[in-house]
């Protein structure tokens, strides 16, 4: 029976234009005959009328009024399975003219019909005309219905009911509930959907088949996006948000404007405006430098500064492609013909390199972002991450000095503080640089500014555990009990401007990254997202959109929490994400004793000497014979062969 419907809904929907046509004319042809001769046997209760001439003299004259009304009215334009409220007008207006033209028939030719005839024909008429062009869009949807997602609308105001008008109208989704905070609204319908509060709505989801939820609600209630999170913990459902409110009560929204909601948007951060004279007082009008300018950090920052239109701004980064990329993007920026843009391809560890830079081009601010940071791979190639962190920012910054920069801004992280690994202890060598040569007598105002990691960086967890839920999982987490700090890219961008702005030489300023978040929860809430079940579990998935999350044990250099500061006596700025720890420097000559060694032994391929120099400074947390650089084996290994090993981590 169901292969005989799809087959017939098939060939009904595969019918050309013209012929589809040609069937309603057909159909409403033989519908206006049957509606009056039945009219007469409701009003006769007999069949004696079927032998009189008059009755198909009011036959044909119904049949031929209808079809032309209706054809008037354009019915026959129209396509069956999109009818609407004016389809339903029109053929009321068509229903009422064949029964006026019939009545004046009865009553000009004096036709032995009864007058009450012609309005029970029109109401009939009316009746069957609707109904099957009801009954062909209920088989065109039913095409569709197993495509169709049900969904929910979060939010039964104006751009709920919008947003509600424009999915009616799209064949990928049905909405089957409003959830709204109203209380008010509970157990109400809206358009003949029914309206229930957060709670009401969690037991509905299963029972209706709920596949997405559409946020129809500003994008700054975070309060709201959090609760809705919450809401999500137990039924994973993917979840799609709409950009602008305006847009969809204005009517300018399209369905396919749908975005999903990022994670960034459920971390429980506020947002905090910008102060737009600090944003500028180290750009606008001046030559700024961006090292790193290729990397997540860096290319944030240039697309920040842009917008404050320097005079010059110069792009330097090793990577050949990542300059390319980040220069094709500022040259669609509307502000970039009036701005000087310069690539550079060259490293930091170049000395003479960067000297010709500064000699070059009169540098006013510098965004110092070039280091390695990725802290598995650092610990394998230990003398790498010391050239470039450490040395790249000695060169860059004596040469600033030479240069007479006026601002000079070192992006710093987390990992600096109490470091347990070697990008960490590379990175507190040179924030210990830039704190220590402004004790010297300089133009240039020195800052640190420190932060944890940001979503969506070159390696962060997030675009990692994106892959893996596409792929079906595992996710992978390191420790169950690790937790991170996180802030978005443009957010960290923008602070790390500002301050800059408010520094007055050797500062280290922390950013307020809020709370710190478990990547355990972390890994739940993007499964969540992706409408999926996490489950925490080493044996098999249960369901097919169960994602298993497993425990691969903690990394060589990595710790469980990341601290932002050596001190907890943190003293705010003129900015409220912005703080500013004290910390002393080290003395010169013994920084500079410090890197001669260091500098000795890199060139020498010392080893245990670069690692008691990285130890005098890092409280002794490093040790040779745990290391598990490639480049160091065992006295007992084999000749040639390298050895890996975990080394003890700092909790």
């Amino acid at each position: 029976m169901s292969g005989s419907k799809q087959n017939f809904r098939a060939w009904l929907f595969g019918l050309d234009r013209w012929k589809k046509r040609l069937l309603q004319i057909t159909f409403d042809g033989l519908v206006a005959p049957i509606a009056l001769l039945l009219a007469f046997f409701m009003r006769l209760e007999t069949t004696d009328y079927l032998f009189r001439l008059d009755t198909y003299i009011g036959v044909s004259i119904a049949m031929v009024t209808t079809l032309a009304v209706f054809a008037a009215r354009g019915l026959y334009n129209n396509l069956t399975r999109h009818i609407s409220i004016e389809t339903a007008y029109s053929i009321a207006i068509g229903s009422a003219v064949s029964c006026a033209v019939l009545l004046s028939s009865i009553l000009l030719l004096e036709l032995e019909i009864p007058r009450s005839v012609p309005l029970i024909y029109a109401i009939l008429l009316c009746a069957f005309a609707t109904a099957m062009r009801l009954f062909i869009r209920a088989l065109g949807q039913s095409m569709t219905t197993e495509k169709r997602e049900n969904v929910a609308i979060y939010g039964a105001g104006a751009a709920g009911i919008q947003l509600m008008e424009a999915l009616r109208k799209n064949a990928n989704y049905r909405v089957r509930l409003f959830i709204d905070d109203n209380s008010e609204l509970n157990g109400k319908n809206l358009g003949g959907i029914p309206i229930s509060n957060l709670d009401h709505a969690k037991k509905k989801f299963k029972k209706l088949d709920i596949e997405t939820l559409l946020l129809a609600i500003p994008s700054d209630i975070d309060a709201t996006r959090r609760r809705v999170f919450e809401m999500l913990s137990d039924h994973p459902l993917k979840v799609k948000t709409i950009p602008s409110i305006s847009s969809l009560i204005s009517g300018g929204f399209e369905i396919a404007e749908l975005k999903d909601i990022k994670i960034e948007d459920l971390l429980g951060r506020e947002p905090v405006q910008h102060n737009p004279d600090l944003m500028a007082k180290t750009i606008a009008e001046k030559t700024v430098l961006v090292t790193g300018a290729g990397g997540s950090i860096g290319s944030e920052l240039c697309r920040q500064i842009i917008q404050w239109k320097p005079r010059k701004l110069i792009l330097l980064d090793v990577s050949e492609f990542a300059i390319y990329t980040l220069l094709e993007e500022l040259n669609q920026h509307p502000s970039s013909h009036a701005i000087d843009l310069i690539p550079l391809i060259g490293s930091v560890q170049d000395r003479p390199f960067i000297k010709k830079v500064f000699g070059r081009f009169t540098v006013d601010t510098t965004y110092h972002a070039a280091a390695y940071k990725h802290v598995p791979l650092m610990e394998q190639n230990v003398m790498q991450c010391i050239a470039n962190n450490v040395f790249g920012t000695f060169n860059m910054a004596e040469l600033a000095i030479a240069a007479k920069v006026k601002h000079f801004i070192l992006i710093s992280t987390d990992k600096a503080v109490n470091p347990t690994n070697f990008m960490g202890a590379s990175k507190r060598l040179a924030e210990i640089i830039c704190q220590t040569l402004p004790t010297q007598k300089t133009d240039t105002r020195f800052s640190i500014v420190r932060f944890g990691n940001v979503l969506g960086s070159s390696g962060s967890v997030v675009p990692l555990f994106k892959k893996q839920i596409e792929k079906g999982g595992p996710i992978t987490v390191t420790h169950l009990d690790i937790t991170r700090y996180f802030m978005t890219i443009p957010e960290a961008a923008q602070l790390v401007i500002q301050a800059g702005s408010i520094a007055e030489g050797g500062d280290v300023f922390v950013l307020d990254m809020g709370k710190p978040i478990k990547i355990l929860d972390l890994a739940k809430r993007m499964v969540t997202l992706s409408g999926l079940r996490p489950i925490l579990n080493d044996g098999e998935r249960l369901k097919d959109d169960d994602v298993t999350i497993t425990v691969s044990g903690l990394r060589p250099g990595e710790k469980l929490f990341e601290e932002l500061s050596y001190s907890s006596n943190l003293m705010g700025t003129v900015h409220p994400r912005i703080n500013t720890a004290a910390e002393t420097p080290m003395k010169c000559d013994e920084l500079q004793g410090l890197l001669t060694t260091a500098r000795d032994a890199i060139r020498d391929g010392d080893h245990q000497k670069l690692y008691q120099i990285i130890a005098k400074v890092t409280d002794g947390v490093f040790d040779l014979a745990g290391s598990c650089d490639v480049f160091i084996g065992r006295g007992d290994a084999e000749p040639d062969k390298i050895i890996s090993l975990l080394r003890r981590n700092k909790t």
